[in-house]
């Protein structure tokens, strides 16, 4: 089972650069030290487990244009994986000091991953695996023209390039709008319609070149993928920490190989996953410090992008689960939070000064449905496999995952549970008219403020599911 769900996570994605005879050591070597099973067990299940994977995806490699593997080398790196997992779990098995080993190897698995994510950005946009093909950096240093911006991602980058030429970030925003055709020369839709201006204006640190912000962008995924691995490493073993921080990385590929790396989502994401990771810190240690530190991050996050203040909401909600003499002083930095963000808001709503559509601006969020929870669900599966139904099965594991603390961690248990499980819910009733220029589909962009939460804590409810939540040997969960 964690070989078929490491290869499904990075078949498509973080494999791609590697040469076949070494790509499947990455697959069995996490599938084998997530297991702790012995070396022959680590071996046959891992064997099974990337033969059904290949069944479902056959590896992609990405030299000389990119190609599927043949039959042979999907033979070749089944073998080659299950040896890998017989070899990782032996020596892990020899291991004088067994914990401290699984420490080691799961931060240098995790070091593996986020400069796999970094180097496979930089081929993928340049175009190393589609030749003759119109690149994500050619696209980036092009400066849109007024009144050719069809979607949000040209209004960003349009911004982008009048903010370097001096033009306020308002009156950019602005520009963009009234020259736009397809939004009919209107303002945007109410105060929410224009963004905190809080990415544009660090953007300012980078060079007048937008093919500079995919490498900006990897510093914050990199902090994500680190937050998601510090996040599963206190909710679970290390060892299985890592496949969290493996699916989060393969979320964080897709946005930065691709136009959403423009969009606020992903990087105020980064911010969030870390403030969760000081607040579960905070929780198990009962410390002050780390519950400001806590704070201090998720409202950095929400003054990137206004909608994640609901990890913070739902965390000041979690106080109600402590006892009653105990709430108030829990609820202290929420509160400060609270009060800073609302200044912030307000003092863009005045920069804003009214300049809004007013007949738009009336029901334009209120367009959820299942379609809009469908297309968030499925917003990351092209890099997960393609496979339609692997994302939505992560995100419910994440939710489990969340459910399995209640018990013990009722505090965090309840603020998980919440904070995976009330944004999908609200994705029935609320929800952009956007639409695909092409398709017609609805989009899913706003997978990036919940999904990569729910990515971090399914190997929590994975681990307890293969009975692995503990350094028991486990023998069959290899496969």
């Amino acid at each position: 089972m964690l070989a078929l769900i490491t290869h499904l996570s990075v078949v498509f994605g973080l494999l791609v650069l590697l040469p076949i005879w070494l790509a499947p050591l990455l697959t069995g070597g996490i599938a084998a030290l997530a297991s702790s099973a012995d070396w022959k067990h680590a071996a046959g299940g891992t064997f099974v487990g990337l033969g059904a994977g290949v069944l479902l995806a056959r590896p992609w490699f990405g030299g000389g244009g990119g190609a599927l593997a043949s039959p042979v080398e999907s033979i070749i790196f089944i073998v080659l994986g299950a040896i890998a997992a017989g070899v990782v779990a032996l020596a892990l098995r020899k291991a004088s000091k067994r914990n401290k080993a699984e420490w080691r190897v799961a931060i240098g698995a995790v070091a593996v991953v986020i400069a796999l994510m970094w180097a496979t950005t930089a081929a993928s946009n340049r175009g190393d695996f589609v030749p003759n093909e119109p690149t994500v950096n050619q696209w980036l240093s092009t400066k849109p023209a007024l009144g050719a911006t069809p979607g949000d991602r040209d209004y960003f980058l349009r911004v982008f390039y009048d903010m370097h030429d001096g033009v306020p970030y308002y009156e950019a925003y602005i520009n963009v709008y009234r020259a736009d055709p397809l939004g009919e020369f209107r303002l945007p839709n109410g105060v929410p319609g224009y963004r905190l201006p809080t990415l544009f204006y660090l953007w300012l640190l980078l060079p007048a070149d937008g093919s500079a912000i995919p490498w900006l962008f990897l510093v914050f995924a990199t902090l994500a993928v680190g937050s998601a691995f510090a996040i599963g490493a206190q909710l679970g073993p290390p060892r299985l920490a890592v496949l969290g921080a493996l699916m989060v990385a393969t979320a964080y590929l897709s946005i930065a190989t691709s136009s959403f790396v423009v969009f606020v989502d992903g990087w105020a994401m980064a911010l969030t996953l870390a403030g969760i990771a000081l607040f579960i810190a905070s929780v198990r240690s009962a410390s002050a410090k780390l519950l400001w530190a806590a704070m201090c991050v998720m409202l950095l996050a929400a003054v990137f992008r206004e909608i994640l203040i609901y990890p913070m909401l739902l965390a000041a909600a979690s106080v109600v689960t402590l006892p009653m003499g105990q709430r108030l002083k829990a609820l202290w930095p929420w509160l400060a939070g609270f009060g800073i963000f609302g200044a912030i808001y307000a003092a863009h709503a005045s920069a804003i000064d009214g300049r809004v559509d007013q007949a738009g601006s009336v029901g334009f969020w209120i367009h959820g449905g299942l379609a809009h929870l469908a297309a968030t669900l499925r917003f990351f599966d092209q890099l997960f496999a393609g496979a339609p139904w692997f994302v939505p099965m992560l995100v419910l594991a994440g939710l489990a995952g969340a459910v399995t603390l209640l018990l013990g961690q009722r505090r965090l248990g309840a603020f998980l549970v919440a904070v995976i499980a009330v944004p999908h819910m609200a994705f029935l009733f609320f929800g952009g008219t956007g639409r695909d220029l092409i398709t017609g589909s609805v989009g899913g962009y706003w997978a990036m403020l919940v999904v990569p939460i729910a990515l971090a804590l399914a190997p929590v409810a994975i681990g307890r599911m293969l009975g692995l939540e503990d350094s028991a040997i486990n023998d069959k969960a290899a496969s």
